[in-house]
């Protein structure tokens, strides 16, 4: 095992000698720049190419390199990736600038990663130039007609516009494109010929405080389709609420709390998402047949309505569970507005009874509502009562169960998912973590402990591996802002695809917790390879073959510590991590980016 101390990077501040002398815009980059800078973009994610190079200079000669500030990316991917996990940790707008076309063709798995996350990112591609006489021999290789063809099927919106004030006209419409629900990612090319053009004259700028310019109000569910979710959730015998995407918003925590126990329903997470809190001693989360059993099954922003009724085969059943036949659905998001007839996001038709089409937030204040005014008029509390207590007494057993499991597999060697989830968790319980980046596929639930909405930010939203390192980088920036502690778990493939993503943290210094869930091998394809092979009744022993990653086994501490963060590992031992894990955070109090390679089993 080796160790290393941070090395010094550059200033994070990334500050100019020298700025404007005169705030008026003199090229049509200047006023793109004061159009991002309207909007109220305080970071811009890039990797630099001459397509953009107008708006370039302008961001940081003219602007100060100052709201937006570039954030500097070794890779496309990650670039996008760190505006999608920005947006859902904070809140805030999110922007990435790509170069040109090819530098397009490397983002466009992570547009569509946040196109499948529902997730608000403006991209910028430098394009062009249009003009002939302005095209050196490069710009002819690196340029389409018209560029956002390449990601037209999964952006919200693209444009390209053809004079300045059209490009900052439609970075503004994007923008409020990007934030109406269904939220998604817009794409803008914005023609270097002309950001680098002189203004003859003033400008339009947009108002952005201009309600034209700022998103719709979210919808409202049809009353007559609430009333009948009401109905049927008032008169379940056994209703079960589970919640999806609704964990990017605070506010939805106490509104499925409400719900959950008015109607004293079962509540499970969707399969990637953290809603509830998880001591809620109605939380259900892990427990098998939940679903199954349900007579009512309220969905609350589900990617897929299927994953949770396990309406697929049995041989990719979701976590979540299986649906009786007899399960009654009521499906509340806005999943219908967001479908492309390109891509099958959201699986088949969903076998639902009532559609509720609107933002899940202000759904579910209706439902409450027209829950309330049911039970004022019935006389079903002892009933309701009875069925609260009988939950709970299952969530107590559940949870015994899981802290047995726990302890069981407590000296597995590699560590188990169950130990290395609780010694992280107890390392960073007493501070104000933001869990940046997880797996799902061998969480254990029930150890680490959830209050609600935004503290998980959640995964990829299209299965795009590579995303962890870009997303543990945006989610940790926005963290360092809030004050937080942000802990990322990455798998040890999707660490190596983009690893590079730890140099912007490094250089911007963006203090964070990284702990690799190192199993050597690409697992969900090494079981698939199992799979294939028992069921042609092959040697299931030639599974690890072009799956894993141990000979030679690769040095994710050294790689790490190249990159100018603090790294530890392999962590082998399952008693070491207790202390690695002090140390790394000690490098995190003191700003560094941590990094600890931990070898783990698969399950």
């Amino acid at each position: 095992m080796t160790t290393s101390r941070k090395t010094s990077a550059a200033p994070a501040i990334d500050a100019p000698v020298k700025t404007r002398a005169s705030n008026r815009p003199e090229y049509a980059s200047d006023a793109i720049a004061d159009t991002l800078r309207a909007i109220g973009f305080k970071y811009a994610f890039v990797n630099p190419g001459s397509s953009y190079r107008g708006l370039h200079d302008s961001m940081i000669n003219y602007l100060g390199n100052r709201d937006p500030q570039a954030v500097l990316c070794a890779h496309e991917d990650v670039c996008v990736h760190a505006a999608q996990a920005y947006a859902k940790a904070s809140g805030l707008p999110a922007l990435a600038i790509l170069h040109d076309l090819v530098g397009l063709m490397h983002g466009s798995m992570a547009i569509y990663n946040a196109f499948a996350d529902q997730q608000p990112v403006v991209v910028l591609g430098g394009s062009g130039p249009s003009d002939p006489k302005l095209r050196r021999g490069i710009d002819y290789e690196h340029s389409a007609n018209t560029q956002g063809e390449l990601v037209r099927p999964w952006v919200k919106w693209d444009d390209e516009a053809t004079t300045a004030e059209g490009i900052c006209d439609s970075i503004a419409r994007a923008w409020k494109i990007s934030n109406t629900g269904p939220k998604g990612p817009t794409y803008v090319s914005i023609d270097s010929g002309i950001q680098e053009s002189r203004l003859s004259g003033p400008i339009a700028i947009p108002d952005m405080k201009a309600p034209s310019n700022r998103p719709a109000p979210p919808p409202a569910a049809n009353p007559d389709a609430v009333e009948a979710a009401a109905d049927l959730l008032v008169k379940a015998r056994n209703p079960v609420v589970t919640g999806g995407r609704a964990m990017y918003r605070r506010e939805s925590t106490k509104l499925l709390v409400e719900l959950v126990e008015l109607i004293a329903a079962s509540y499970v997470e969707d399969r990637n998402c953290t809603c509830f809190p998880t001591a809620h001693p109605q939380n259900m989360t892990g427990e098998k047949g939940v679903v199954e059993a349900a007579d009512v099954l309220l969905a609350v922003d589900s990617p897929d309505v299927n994953v949770v009724v396990d309406a697929y085969s049995s041989r990719v059943r979701g976590e979540t569970g299986s649906g009786g036949k007899g399960t009654r659905v009521i499906d509340l998001s806005q999943n219908d507005y967001a479908i492309r007839s390109w891509t099958r996001l959201g699986g088949k038709v969903a076998p639902t009874e009532v559609q509720l089409l609107a933002d899940p937030v202000v759904g579910l204040r209706q439902i409450i509502e027209a829950v309330r005014a049911r039970l004022g008029r019935t006389r079903g509390g002892s009933a309701i009562e009875a069925r609260r207590r009988k939950i709970a007494k299952a969530h107590e057993a559940l949870a015994q169960r899981q802290q047995e499991t726990l302890k069981k597999r407590w000296s597995d060697a590699p560590l188990s998912p169950h130990r290395f989830v609780y010694e992280i968790y107890n390392a960073v319980r007493s501070r104000p973590w933001m869990l940046t980046v997880r797996g799902h596929r061998a969480w254990p639930h029930g150890i680490w402990q959830f209050s609600g909405a935004g503290e998980n930010i959640g995964v990829s939203g299209g299965g795009g591996v590579g995303y962890g390192p870009g997303a543990m980088v945006g989610a940790s920036l926005a963290a360092r802002d809030q004050g937080r502690f942000p802990v990322a778990i990455l798998g040890d493939g999707d660490f190596l695809m983009q690893s590079q993503a730890l140099w912007t943290a490094v250089h911007m210094r963006i203090p964070l917790l990284c702990v690799i869930n190192n199993n050597t091998s690409w697992y969900n394809d090494e079981q698939h390879q199992t799979e294939v092979a028992r069921m042609r009744k092959r040697p299931a022993e030639n599974a690890w073959i072009g799956t894993t990653t141990r000979d030679p086994e690769a040095d994710l501490a050294t790689l790490a510590r190249g990159y100018g963060a603090w790294a530890e590992g392999p962590v082998k031992d399952p008693d070491d991590l207790g202390s690695a894990l002090k140390r790394a955070i000690k490098e995190v109090d003191g700003g560094a980016v941590a990094v600890l390679d931990v070898r783990t089993a698969p399950r």
